[in-house]
């Protein structure tokens, strides 16, 4: 089991609480642990309260804890909303100032330690926006002796803004370092990696881009909506480097019509949103389905209905990604569980796409979006790249049919202006040519021809993965952003001396007809998600008639960790 060390920084939306993170996120890194760290912030742009959480350990780590051994707080919410998370041994640095003139809300000892962040970034002849060095540079202190590495990632940081800012903030990161550092030297510090080896932090809505990078992006068009405006962003700021051209349209509705006429013209593209976006989407989705257009959708879950929790996390939209619009079309649903799977199903996602000319939608959460991990350098070589059955020259002639009847239901591609056939795609019915046609018995081939399609997606749906052991006697179930606090679960569980597996399924639809083998395999079985109705259960049972042990459900707009899988567990989690 791995040595964790967990840091919360909290403080209201404006205080920095973000930068803080970045800064140590870097270092941590940098040094070579391993770590897991994720976001809890309101929807609201000044005030409330916010924290930025970060795991680090000496194993590999794939989600967070709720035990706390070092609480920063820049208000005086942060340490009301740990206190339940502390243990005798947590420390605690708060700003003094905050509690002016008013009775601490805890009894100060040697475990709470006094540092106002704003009056030694002044002392120090300094602005108080860096105030946020000071607590970065504090924690530091309790993580390693050696303040060059915080230094150097203070450089790197605000190097463009020049050395005046770079010296002023090292300078104050290092008053907080030395003001901690008699008490620091007295604890241990956090244990090492055997060996550190090259890795690369990323978040979620950072390897998703980045995977449809890799994966030949050339077109995205999309509105920002947390939390998928992250792909956007990063698609923006780097994707001139791969040729890629990025549009923010004025909404969803031309975000999506966008993709979809980029890809007729024969490049790969995508769009992002959330739940609100994604319901303005189903129109055109249809198209693509009816046009056989191939289009990527990452949708990136967050609390509805409606507005909900925009900045919360959820998997609430199963089921209406798994319906995705109206009529009877293929369709394929992927959810990667971590920043690894985020990047490779990407290539998966563009390949089914183009293969079966056809609309994919990959669930991200806020969960996955925001949170930040360590992972190994990914190998593009892994990443495939599969257009489909595209023609040109003589097949593209003056008899090409775009919507030929064929066996497999996959009709020739010609990419517009690369033959001399004429490319003629409608949203209404049509036939071989693409001309719209009413005719019964043309529409009757041309949906079997369609549905066709589907069935071959499901020969080739992305199998479970699988941990813990063979012959379990309970088996925990889910996607999505639960792969790493089930794998968790699983590994506390089998230490107990209980047998534990996890199935983590990155394609949830169509399900793999594998998984059916472990439905009806050893043990008790229970399904862990996202969300109240239970809709990944329900999915399962409409393909395998099949109802589990039991189950784990949290929907209050907080992520599932190992904790809170193993305290549902205890409480049995019958299902209805």
């Amino acid at each position: 089991m791995s040595n964790t060390f967990n840091i919360r920084i909290g403080g209201e939306a404006g205080q920095g609480l973000v930068s803080i993170g970045s800064i140590l996120l870097r270092a941590i890194a940098r040094e070579g642990w391993y770590l897991f760290a994720h976001q809890d912030y309101e929807s609201r742009i000044r005030g409330g309260n916010n924290y930025f959480q970060i795991r680090l350990a000496n194993e590999p780590i794939a989600t967070w804890v709720d035990k706390l051994d070092l609480t920063v707080s820049l208000d005086r919410a942060t340490i009301g909303r740990a206190r339940k998370n502390l243990t005798e041994d947590s420390l605690v640095i708060y700003d003094p100032d905050v509690f002016r003139n008013e009775e601490l809300p805890f009894t100060p000892g040697e475990n709470y330690i006094a540092l106002p962040f704003a009056q030694v970034t002044e002392e120090l002849g300094q602005p108080r926006i860096m105030a946020n060095a000071v607590a970065a540079g504090a924690i530091w202190a309790f993580l390693s002796d050696d303040f060059s590495v915080l230094a150097d990632v203070l450089g790197e940081l605000f190097g463009r803004r020049g050395a005046e800012i770079v010296e002023g903030n090292q300078l104050v990161a290092k008053a907080g370092f030395d003001r901690v550092q008699g008490l620091a030297s007295k604890r241990q510090k956090p244990a090492r990696p055997e060996h550190p080896a090259e890795r690369i932090l990323l978040s979620g809505n950072d390897a998703l881009p980045l995977g449809a990078l890799a994966a030949g992006l050339k077109f995205m068009s999309a509105y920002p909506m947390t939390p998928s405006t992250g792909v956007t962003e990063y698609i923006s700021r780097n994707g001139r480097k791969a040729s890629v051209v990025m549009e923010q349209a004025e909404d969803e509705i031309s975000a999506i019509n966008m993709a979809i006429g980029a890809s007729f013209a024969g490049v790969r593209a995508m769009t992002a949103t959330s739940g609100g976006g994604f319901a303005l989407m189903t129109e055109a989705l249809s198209l693509a389905g009816s046009a056989e257009i191939p289009i990527v959708v990452v949708n990136a879950q967050r609390p509805g209905p409606s507005t909900g929790l925009p900045t919360r996390t959820e998997q609430g939209d199963l089921t209406f990604a798994v319906a995705m619009s109206f009529g009877d079309f293929p369709r394929a649903v992927l959810a990667p569980g971590d920043v690894e799977e985020a990047f490779y199903l990407m290539g998966d996602a563009f390949n089914l796409a183009e293969r079966y000319q056809m609309p994919v939608v990959v669930l991200s959460d806020q969960h996955l979006a925001d949170s930040y991990t360590t992972v190994t350098p990914f190998s593009v070589d892994r990443v495939e790249i599969d257009r489909g059955k595209v023609v040109s020259g003589a097949e593209g002639g003056p008899d090409y049919l775009r919507y030929k009847l064929t066996e497999d239901g996959i009709s020739p591609r010609l990419y517009p202006g690369f033959g001399d056939g004429l490319v003629i795609s409608a949203g209404d019915e049509h036939d071989e040519k693409g001309h719209l046609t009413e005719d019964g018995e043309m529409r009757r081939k041309m949906v079997e021809k369609r549905m066709a399609k589907q069935k071959l997606v499901e020969e080739e749906a992305l199998p479970p993965v699988i941990c813990g052991v063979e012959d379990p006697e309970l088996v925990l179930i889910g996607f999505g952003s639960t792969k790493g606090a089930i794998a968790e679960a699983v590994a506390n569980l089998n230490e107990r001396g209980t047998r534990a597996q996890g199935v983590h399924l990155p394609q949830v639809f169509p399900l793999p007809a594998s998984l059916e083998e472990i439905l009806t395999g050893p043990g008790e079985k229970y399904v862990v998600e996202g969300n109240a109705s239970g809709q990944l259960q329900a999915l399962i049972a409409s393909r395998f008639a099949w109802k589990p042990t039991g189950c784990v459900r949290r929907y209050d707009g907080r992520p599932i960790n190992a904790c809170y899988i193993l305290n549902e567990l205890k409480g049995g989690g019958a299902c209805d």
